[in-house]
């Protein structure tokens, strides 16, 4: 193109403007094993310092559809394990992440549902949890479940049991010492929630171990917390996302590699608190004699 300069004459201005490709097909060239996630859809529950870096791996895959649970805002000192940072303080988790996935992922579809499930409802014409959680896991591909709360991860299985859809329940401890991998997938997986929760108090896997001091309530804060690092936290995150993948590439020609374990615990400390090398034991989750599921009550 031609300006005129200060002087009145003419010059010609010439620039190269680099091109960048960013189809599908040339995102999923990078990750070809991955290729089939655009079209699965993943719920997922929780969005603290494990849902969410989970969240933000799903999109990075490629997932076609993300459904995201969660009630609380972003409080100030929580972005020491968040992915973002003050700009997100007050606002609500699920919208803070729709937004970021929007303007940088958006071939990710995000249905955001601010909601505590298990609250008490203020009218009868509230929306109950059961109808929120069918929305939310009808004809969903996986439930990837980070919330960290030992009743709604027995409400949820279960949920995603009647549903015949597989589920991924992923936690750590307090000091972030230790975490876990549980999945159930129908008709593969021979145990059930219980049967994990029965083969945890038995001594039949070994239990994660925990900071005894590792819980904590910071000041203005409504709720105690438990302490630990988000490069702690972050493994366990990825190798729930990296457990999620594999279940939703499976059946797939080119697919991410399956597992043959559907139960994981990570050692990131020592019974002394000193910091080791991550190390996963896993393991087949059975029917356990004590659980409902085996006894046929």
């Amino acid at each position: 193109m031609k300006r005129k300069n200060h002087k009145g004459s003419n010059r010609a201005n010439i620039y190269f403007a680099r091109a960048g490709r960013a189809g599908r097909l040339d995102l999923t060239a990078r990750i070809p094993e991955l290729a089939d996630l655009c079209e699965r859809k993943v719920t997922v529950l929780g969005l603290g310092c494990l849902g969410a870096p989970s969240v933000l791996e799903f999109a990075r895959c490629g997932i076609g559809e993300l459904r995201i649970i969660d009630f609380d805002i972003v409080e100030a000192g929580t972005i020491v394990r968040w992915p973002f940072g003050f700009k997100s303080v007050g606002k609500l988790k699920t919208e803070v992440i729709k937004e970021f996935l929007n303007e940088h992922y958006p071939f990710t579809k995000v249905i955001p549902f601010s909601r505590r499930i298990g609250e008490v409802r203020h009218s009868e014409e509230q929306t109950s949890d059961l109808e929120v959680l069918g929305d939310a896991l009808n004809h969903t591909d996986l439930v990837y479940d980070a919330s960290a709360e030992l009743g709604l991860q027995h409400l949820i299985s279960d949920f995603a049991a009647e549903l015949s859809v597989p589920y991924i329940g992923i936690s750590t401890t307090c000091g972030a010492w230790s975490g876990a991998l549980v999945r159930l997938r129908p008709g593969k997986t021979e145990g059930c929630w219980r049967c994990f929760m029965h083969s945890l108090h038995d001594g039949s896997f070994p239990s994660p171990l925990s900071d005894p001091a590792g819980e904590v309530q910071p000041v203005g804060c409504a709720d105690p917390t438990f302490t630990g690092t988000t490069f702690d936290s972050g493994i366990i995150a990825f190798g729930g996302v990296r457990l999620a993948v594999s279940t939703l590439t499976e059946k797939g020609e080119h697919g991410y590699p399956s597992f043959d374990w559907d139960i994981a615990i990570i050692d990131l400390r020592d019974h002394n608190g000193n910091a080791v090398t991550p190390s996963w034991r896993t393991f087949d989750l059975r029917k356990h004699p004590l659980c409902p599921c085996a006894t046929g009550s």
